[in-house]
């Protein structure tokens, strides 16, 4: 298995915060737990790691920071062990958004990736798998789209027309 084909093709599948428990997850959580079952079935050592960011730290348009959300969320990636060391793997921009977010274009599979985020709290190992369980509850993703899904409804909509629009070098 070429892990960095495997995580391009992750990596590619468009971002998308899913707006019911029905929906597919693409968004970081989505993301993370597709490439990290794909590297587990191939025998390498991965695992969850969850940070917080602040939505506005994200330079988001103004139509939809002002859509009614809580700024502190969390986001999640992966890390990969290799060669005895944990290497940040994270998949979430697709290609399509590289107008307004650091893409992961170039992995070589053996460094660190950037983060998608800007890191506030970074979460331990334990603390990240653990919280990647309560987040996955019905009740608690219900409880999430109560409080922000207009607002991931309006993101989603401006990722969309930003993949819309011409890419620059």
């Amino acid at each position: 298995m070429n892990i960095v084909q495997e995580f391009e093709k992750i990596r590619d599948i468009p971002y998308r915060i899913p707006l019911s428990t029905t929906e597919r997850d693409d968004c970081c959580s989505g993301k993370s737990e597709q490439l990290l079952k794909i590297l587990k079935v191939a025998g390498h050592g991965a695992r969850y790691r969850v940070c917080t960011f602040r939505w506005s730290d994200l330079n988001l348009p103004n139509w939809v920071e002002q859509v009614p959300h809580e700024n502190e969320c969390t986001h999640t990636y992966i890390e990969i062990l290799l060669d005895g060391e944990w290497k940040i793997v994270d998949a979430t921009w697709d290609r399509g958004l590289k107008n307004i977010f650091a893409v992961n274009n170039n992995w070589d599979g053996r460094s660190n990736t950037e983060v998608a985020v800007p890191v506030r709290k970074l979460f331990s190992p334990k603390q990240s798998a653990e919280y990647m369980k309560r987040s996955a509850t019905t009740d608690a993703i219900a409880e999430d789209l109560k409080k922000n899904g207009k607002f991931y409804e309006a993101f989603n909509r401006w990722l969309e027309t930003k993949r819309r629009e011409p890419r620059t070098k």
